[in-house]
């Protein structure tokens, strides 16, 4: 989980609808804020392990985001909650992993699913397919993990004519420093990563055109970097299937782009 404070660099204060909500799951599960808009969208990424035959583990993905109106991040200690819900993403699928050696897992997945923006009335189809490598070495002191995407997403608009998609490649190290800490009964340790995202087309994030002011143009994510900071923990916290086992903090940015990220999964 992660989340998004989204600035545009030109320093307009119109109101955009940055990050399009058929996206959710894939562009950073979690909560994020848009800028110009009091709105919030907190991102489960619920998954479950059907069984392993072999070397491989075979399961279900069942992320779910929610989009909020008056949430912010500060109301979750109070445990103010939203009185309305916004938007809506589900995308299930069946994620496959193969551990190909000791050092070595690939992965793969396969999402079709639903949103629908509850405030404007209109919703789309989704689906989403990618592969991935996580290669884990030691290095000196630092045990590291190098992982390697490649996936896409599309959405298509049900009853109005509406499409977009993306493709990307994400290459990023994840290194555990040799420490160990506890918060209450859950031992930690802390790990710092660094990861790249190269786009093969930009990601338009006002693709509803909700822009007040028309001299704004429009905020895209282009290549971008992000690095951070997370704890990851000894045990998942909370259950097996919906709790989280990071906890961590980064920055992202491009050209057009940047976010503060609160992490809650691996990172890469």
């Amino acid at each position: 989980m992660c989340c998004y404070s989204v600035v545009a660099d030109d320093g307009s204060n119109s109101e955009i609808e940055v990050v399009h909500y058929a996206y959710a799951n894939y562009l950073g599960s979690g909560i994020y804020r848009t800028t110009g808009q009091d709105a919030s969208i907190i991102n489960l990424p619920f998954a479950y392990d059907i069984d392993t035959v072999g070397k491989t583990t075979y399961g279900l993905r069942l992320p779910l985001s929610l989009g909020f109106f008056d949430f912010e991040i500060a109301d979750i200690p109070e445990l103010d909650l939203p009185s309305e819900v916004g938007t809506a993403t589900f995308t299930p699928g069946v994620a496959l992993s193969y551990q190909y050696s000791d050092n070595l897992a690939i992965e793969t997945y396969l999402d079709y699913g639903y949103a629908k923006n509850f405030t404007s009335g209109y919703n789309v189809s989704i689906h989403s397919a990618g592969i991935s490598s996580l290669y884990h070495f030691d290095y000196q002191e630092l045990d590291t993990i190098w992982a390697t995407r490649l996936y896409y997403a599309a959405y298509q608009g049900n009853g109005y004519s509406a499409q977009d998609s993306y493709a990307a490649l994400q290459v990023g190290l994840d290194a555990g420093l040799p420490l160990k800490y506890q918060i209450f009964s859950y031992p930690f340790q802390p790990r710092l990563f660094a990861t790249a995202f190269w786009y093969f087309n930009d990601v338009e994030f006002n693709s509803q055109k909700s822009i007040l002011n028309s001299e704004v143009s429009n905020v895209t994510l282009s290549n971008s970097v992000e690095f951070g900071l997370t704890f990851k923990f000894d045990r998942v916290i909370g259950y097996s299937w919906a709790g989280f086992d990071r906890l961590g903090l980064s920055y992202r940015f491009s050209d057009d782009f940047s976010a503060f990220r609160l992490l809650f999964s691996f990172p890469i």
